[in-house]
């Protein structure tokens, strides 16, 4: 029974042994036989930059452009000196300059305040000069007379300033000469001064007490009765 099974296997092993032996190949194995037609690209985009930026043309370079010079001021922080600077440029033709100037009202300032300030304290110790030098100034000016502290005002005839009422009498009389800034604010010195108008009469207040003289007499003697020991009652 084994030896018929066998062979019955073996049989076919054989045909299938001679079916397969006996199937062709054709074709040569050298040959491309994929696409001929397939391109391969490499991504590098083929591109012309043109550059039109400064010397690319003629006439084509930026014009310089001129520098202001750095002008400090003198003195420091003491000084009224402002520095000024400017520069302007035409085509290849440029100019730059710096000069200094004077600052008016800081001059003003600064002599006012070393003629009116104190000796003890560096200045020069005269206060009406150097309100003097303030009233130069209109503002300053119409601010005294506002305050009823008029600038002031000297009279070659008394020899003495002209204060209080005695003042305003003086700029009434010759708001031209006297008041600083009267061409520029005319209507505001009329009618503050009452030009073209009869003034009031003042009434002098009537003091009870008594004068400056006795007052100063009074205090001296009192000063002389302490420091001797001796008063009205103890004499």
């Amino acid at each position: 029974m084994l030896w018929r099974h066998a062979g019955r296997y073996g049989c076919a092993l054989l045909c299938l042994l001679t079916t397969t032996a006996s199937a062709q190949v054709s074709g040569d194995l050298n040959t491309n036989s994929g696409n001929t037609n397939s391109t391969i690209g490499s991504n590098n985009n083929d591109s012309t930059t043109n550059y039109n930026g400064a010397g690319s043309a003629p006439f084509s370079t930026p014009v310089p452009t001129a520098a202001a010079p750095t002008v400090m001021g003198g003195g420091g922080n003491d000084s009224c000196l402002i520095p000024k600077q400017q520069a302007f440029q035409i085509s290849i033709f440029g100019r730059a300059e710096g000069s200094m100037e004077q600052d008016e009202e800081c001059n003003r300032r600064k002599d006012a305040r070393l003629l009116g300030t104190p000796q003890e304290a560096g200045g020069l110790g005269l206060q009406v000069s150097g309100i003097s030098v303030m009233c130069d100034n209109a503002n300053v000016y119409k601010a005294m007379a506002l305050a009823s502290t008029p600038c002031p005002i000297y009279s070659i005839e008394t020899g003495k300033l002209l204060v209080g009422r005695e003042g305003y009498l003086a700029m009434r009389d010759n708001p031209h000469v006297y008041v600083v800034g009267y061409a520029q604010d005319q209507s505001f010195w009329d009618t503050f001064l009452m030009i073209g108008e009869e003034l009031p009469d003042v009434v002098a207040q009537e003091n009870s007490g008594p004068t400056l003289s006795e007052r100063f007499r009074r205090s001296r003697r009192s000063d002389d009765n302490q420091s001797t020991g001796v008063s009205a009652d103890n004499p």
